[in-house]
């Protein structure tokens, strides 16, 4: 199978939504464009999505931080789904690659992604990818 990435466009509203839908996060693909678009203005992030098929067939999102204890910026994969037809045909593995590139590219040293403790395939994926447990993240919603 053939995979492409590119970038993320309005036209793919109804795919993402499908997508972050498998993912559980559900979202109206009416909101996408604005999400997208919110995205787009920001030159520390970048939407992909992967065909396959003449499909979309995946999507990440990676953003770049700056923070005062290293002097080259943090990327972290912020987002990554692969739609449930297309999993284990390397969707996945060319848009972390993606990811990764632009990352590089953009003067990053560091490739961070956290994911859900339940999601025990998404660990193993990572681990196959050669990333590193390096800790526990913590969060707090608010009210």
């Amino acid at each position: 199978m053939s995979i492409s990435v590119r970038d993320a466009t309005s036209d793919d509203a109804e795919a993402i939504a499908r997508l972050c839908a498998q993912l559980g996060y559900p979202v109206e693909s009416r909101i996408v464009p604005g999400r997208l678009a919110r995205l787009e203005s920001d030159p520390n992030a970048r939407s992909l999505v992967a065909e396959a098929a003449s499909a979309v067939a995946g999507l990440a999102t990676v953003h770049l931080r700056f923070t005062l204890n290293h002097e080259a910026p943090i990327a972290q994969l912020t987002l990554l789904v692969v739609d449930e037809a297309h999993r284990t045909h390397g969707v996945g593995r060319a848009l972390v690659n993606a990811a990764e590139e632009w990352s590089r590219s953009r003067g990053a040293k560091r490739f961070v992604v956290t994911t859900a403790l339940r999601r025990a395939d998404a660990h193993a994926f990572y681990e196959r990818l050669e990333f590193k447990h390096t800790g526990r993240r913590y969060g707090k919603d608010f009210s």
